[in-house]
């Protein structure tokens, strides 16, 4: 008889909201209650989630003995809190990314989460796209030759996004698109080409001490001796675009704004690669999650690599 495993989920927002589908289609897994501080947003979405239970407080959720595991989806100020309870609390946990929102409760919670022997991992959506699993193919194959040079793209003419007005995304302690955007392809660079030897940025922060960044403009150097530039810019008159572009001898490849893949040859122009053509994807993060639980292989994101982004996040960001 296949194992059912009961999830909480603490924090209702725009993010927390996206993977109730993915939980409700699995049919190995049950929403067993959700938490927000707004208890009528919680309370809302308990009814749509079949009139289960529903809190304004996590501590209370995370107590539920029938809970098996917690999807934190809360702001990352809050994440080593939620995280560290539910580690307390015998709970296997799925995490948003940033993993923290310092690079000292990252490493308190990467400690923790290995001495608890619980299952740990992090959402970072971009690994179970098809584009993933192009990349990562295009690397194996060695289709890019020598890398010359990647880099990250990030411009808004609005922050935070017209979708996105909460109130701490706009914030320089917890938000900003360094903070919400970058942690996406830190992880793929650090998985893709190896660890950062050295950071320098340049931030420029409004003259009010609460808000975000402006625009950012930095260099990553890996040990490999690649370098990566990060073009950070809000408030432009342009659209928005998020370009992740690897610069190879060979070949280079673009990933524009989310799913959009590119390549062009030495001397050639950009092709539009069709979504057909693109490799098939590793599966769902709620899938491998499941196989994990169930002591089984599965590709996930665990906290000790959500630390090196961290680590990388909290360099740039200074």
């Amino acid at each position: 008889m296949k194992k059912i495993y009961k999830v909480g989920i603490v924090g209702l927002g725009v993010v927390g909201q996206r993977l109730i589908s993915s939980f409700q289609n699995n049919d190995n897994i049950q929403i067993a209650a959700v938490c927000d501080n707004n208890e009528n947003l919680a309370k809302e979405t308990a009814i749509k989630c079949g009139n289960i239970s529903y809190f304004s407080d996590y501590k209370e959720l995370i107590q539920l003995k029938e809970i098996d595991f917690v999807y934190v989806a809360v702001p990352p100020a809050v994440h080593y809190d939620v995280v560290m309870f539910a580690f307390q609390h015998n709970k296997h946990v799925l995490c948003e990314k940033p993993l923290a929102n310092s690079e000292e409760e990252a490493e308190a919670m990467v400690h923790a989460a290995e001495e608890s022997g619980l299952v740990h991992a992090m959402h970072f959506p971009l690994v179970y796209e098809k584009a993933f699993a192009t990349i990562e193919d295009h690397i194996r194959k060695g289709s890019f030759g020598k890398i010359k040079r990647i880099t990250l793209k990030m411009h808004f003419d609005q922050w935070p996004r017209p979708w996105q007005q909460t109130n701490w995304i706009g914030s320089r302690k917890q938000g900003g698109f360094i903070r919400e955007i970058s942690p996406h392809y830190l992880q793929m660079i650090l998985h893709f080409f190896g660890s950062v030897k050295e950071v320098k940025s340049y931030v420029d922060y409004p003259s009010n001490p609460e808000l975000s960044e402006q625009a950012v403009i930095g260099m990553l150097e890996l040990e490999s001796g690649v370098r990566v530039l990060i073009d950070g810019l809000a408030g432009q008159a342009e659209n928005e675009e998020i370009a992740f572009i690897i610069h190879g001898e060979k070949q280079s490849l673009t990933l524009l704004n989310w799913r959009e893949v590119k390549l062009a040859n030495k001397g050639e122009i950009w092709k539009d690669i069709k979504d057909s053509e693109l490799l098939s994807s590793k599966g769902s993060l709620v899938e491998h999650f499941v196989s994990r639980l169930n002591n089984e292989q599965a590709f996930l994101v665990g906290f000790k690599e959500g630390l090196q982004v961290q680590r990388v996040l909290e360099q740039l960001i200074r």
